[in-house]
């Protein structure tokens, strides 16, 4: 795309009309000439500007070509891409439900291999099972006899714990009344405090304006 550069004039300054002060102070002939000069120096600078015109005109019309090829190519790229991430999700999507398959089948296969093994050394350990069992019920009504003496002592260790407990809440709330009585009592003797404080200060005030003026006599 070849674009075309544009050039400027400087624009003088146009004298479209004199005031009577103006004319006065200047002959006619050289008012005349400076008319002359500006008309000349208009209509330099309008044909500057229109040849500018032009060629301002010219290169937008050439961007918009470029433009214009430029948007269709970005289209048809594009178009492309989305045909190619769609190949490949399809691609992807196939190669991922096969390995899927292929693990299914392998974990099938492991899963009846297991279940042969099983099958096998299910009937040895039955009875093996059994017996374990009749020695673990016997093992458990142990425990359980057991249990039952230790719950017997824990149950009672509960109650002397819940009077114990009974105590110390009613210890507490004792010690909370009275600390409440003790922050009354605190609180009141704060104010008497700071009442008689002021009232030394006055007093000494007062004491001490009295002893300036015995001075004085």
């Amino acid at each position: 795309m070849k674009l075309n550069k544009t050039f400027t004039t400087t624009s003088v300054a146009l004298l479209l009309a004199f005031g009577s002060s103006a004319l006065a102070q200047t002959s006619a002939k050289e008012g005349l000439e400076r008319i002359k000069a500006n008309l000349n120096n208009s209509k330099t600078n309008l044909t500057e500007y229109e040849k500018n015109l032009k060629t301002v005109d010219s290169n937008i019309a050439e961007v918009g070509k470029a433009k214009a090829q430029v948007d269709g190519q970005k289209k048809q790229l594009d178009a492309q891409m989305e045909e190619n991430n769609q190949a490949m999700g399809r691609v992807g999507g196939q190669e991922k439900e096969i390995q899927g398959l292929i693990t299914d089948e392998k974990n099938k296969i492991a899963q009846e291999t297991a279940k042969i093994q099983e099958l096998e050394a299910m009937i040895a350990k039955i009875k093996e099972n059994q017996k374990k069992r009749e020695m673990n019920i016997a093992d458990y009504q142990l425990q359980l006899n057991q249990l039952q003496e230790e719950k017997k002592v824990w149950s009672s260790r509960a109650g002397q714990l819940r009077e114990q407990n009974d105590q110390v809440q009613q210890k507490m709330r004792s010690l909370a009344s009275e600390e409440n009585e003790w922050k009354a009592k605190q609180k009141g003797y704060q104010g008497e405090v700071k009442r008689w404080g002021k009232e030394v200060e006055r007093q000494q005030k007062i004491s001490d304006s009295y002893n300036s003026l015995a001075e004085v006599k």
